[in-house]
């Protein structure tokens, strides 16, 4: 069975018609900018819109877009991921998304090992 493409420009006129004529046969036409807003945060979802992956050394693009498509499954297709290189975490990832920290740098697990020998 054959597939029918859609245009998403003529999707996108043809919602945006309905939507104001809804509006204008309710009297609500002042309505359409807060409309289109709450619309937007919707499509968007409720999550996180950043996240930064710092790494000891340049990650490859295919490293990048994996992480890139692991994240945004989790989080939403909205999210934007920045990447930065910080040697001194020797190895490893530190992940911030929102007011979430995974670190799995090697820097953390040495810190990590160091308390435990100095505690026993």
């Amino acid at each position: 069975m054959a597939t029918v493409g859609l245009d998403p420009a003529v999707v996108a006129r043809a919602l945006y018609d309905s939507l104001v004529q809804t509006l204008r046969d309710n009297d609500a036409e002042d309505q359409l900018d807060e409309v289109v807003h709450q619309f937007m945060l919707l499509a968007r979802g409720s999550g996180p819109r950043e996240a930064s992956v710092t790494s000891a050394v340049p990650l490859s693009e295919e490293q990048q877009q994996a992480i890139v498509q692991q994240l945004r499954a989790k989080y939403g297709p909205a999210l934007e991921v920045e990447f930065k290189v910080d040697p001194s975490i020797l190895g490893g990832l530190i992940v911030r998304v929102g007011d979430k920290v995974l670190d799995e740098s090697v820097r953390s697990r040495l810190v990590e090992l160091q308390q435990r020998m100095l505690g026993s």
